[in-house]
């Protein structure tokens, strides 16, 4: 569990990585930030939490989209992590119509 990692990403590209062991267990019926998204994009539909996926520390993640999935290796992965509920980062131009998350 320790070098276990969620990857959230949303419908335009934006990718935050954080550890597993930062998400907290709440009681029946409450909710988790993941990531955030301003609350007016939300609303409009504009933004939205595409995928979800659990790797370990030495995994890759495959970003799929319109194009060619898009890989990032665990060095590269790591330019997202960051702390539970934060924005995240960017992915690069070409990969940001994400449509979902793979491990490898």
């Amino acid at each position: 569990m320790e070098n276990e990692f969620v990857a959230v990403v949303t419908n335009i590209g934006n990718l935050l990585v954080f550890p597993l062991k930062e998400l907290p267990q709440l009681a029946k019926g409450k909710g988790n930030k993941m990531i955030s998204i301003p609350g007016n994009k939300v609303a409009a539909r504009e933004e939205f939490v595409v995928d979800m996926a659990v790797l370990n520390a030495n995994q890759n993640l495959l970003i799929l989209g319109d194009s060619k999935p898009f890989t990032l290796k665990p060095a590269d992965w790591q330019n997202y992590v960051g702390e539970r509920a934060r924005r995240g980062n960017k992915l690069p131009r070409g990969c940001r119509h994400v449509q979902g998350l793979k491990v490898e």
